[in-house]
């Protein structure tokens, strides 16, 4: 059985920059360990899937637990990100296991969820923060420092040199915590155990993974989250 989402969370809401803001709820469940063991149950489940950016294995969730997510967001976060209704959902736990050396290009950088969607339609994510050692790390935002057309120059050049299996000169083989000559970091939200922070995934973002080799894959001592992606129908400007 899922936990429920705690009634009475504390909530609260930071700026990132140009009008975004990070919704941060903490005590966000009731009973968070359940969640913990229920990954723990299901750790030979977990898989590296294909085509995403990720840096470690994850296991789809659904159901009950996404539901409660869908819930949470149209309460604290949708004023806050924009929205008007969440068009799909989708859930999952997440373990960071792979180590500095093995990033792909691509997963040195800043990333943003989802790129080419229709007018009128947005994109939102939430973490929840499912381990106790704040050292595992939060998420940062980052804004471009330059043009979005070099941005997608350097996110085809990058796929580029995945594809071809070589490294990018110019990126070396560290997560994103720090400013470079592309971002500019703007904020890094620390991590809790049971918080829950909700975002426009259009933003650009990363684990902040400042400790990587304390990373392991076992969800009861790793660094285990729950994330959601949402589509969104925004509220017209």
């Amino acid at each position: 059985m899922l936990p429920l989402l705690n009634p009475r969370p504390r909530v609260s809401t930071v700026p990132i920059f140009d009008g975004h803001h990070c919704v941060i709820v903490d005590d966000f469940m009731l009973e968070p360990e359940a969640l913990v063991d229920f990954a723990a149950n299901n750790r030979m489940n977990f898989q590296d899937l294909a085509g995403n950016y990720y840096p470690g294995p994850e296991l789809p969730l659904g159901g009950t637990f996404a539901a409660r997510v869908k819930d949470s967001f149209l309460q604290h976060a949708r004023t806050a990100l924009g929205a008007r209704r969440i068009l799909d959902l989708k859930s999952r736990l997440s373990l960071v296991t792979r180590r500095p050396a093995d990033l792909l290009p691509g997963q040195r950088l800043p990333h943003r969820d989802f790129t080419g969607l229709p007018a009128g339609v947005g994109v939102g994510a939430m973490v929840l923060y499912l381990f106790k050692d704040e050292r595992f790390g939060g998420t940062s935002f980052f804004k471009p420092k330059v043009a979005e057309h070099e941005i997608t120059a350097l996110e085809h050049e990058l796929r580029r040199h995945e594809r071809a299996g070589a490294a990018l000169a110019d990126v070396p083989p560290t997560f994103a915590i720090a400013s470079s000559r592309w971002f500019e970091k703007v904020l890094t939200v620390e991590p809790r155990y049971n918080r829950a922070i909700f975002y426009n995934g259009s933003i650009f973002h990363s684990g902040h993974i400042h400790m990587p080799e304390l990373m392991t894959g076992d969800p009861r001592t790793g660094r285990l989250t729950a994330n959601a992606f949402f589509q969104l129908r925004m509220a017209a400007g």
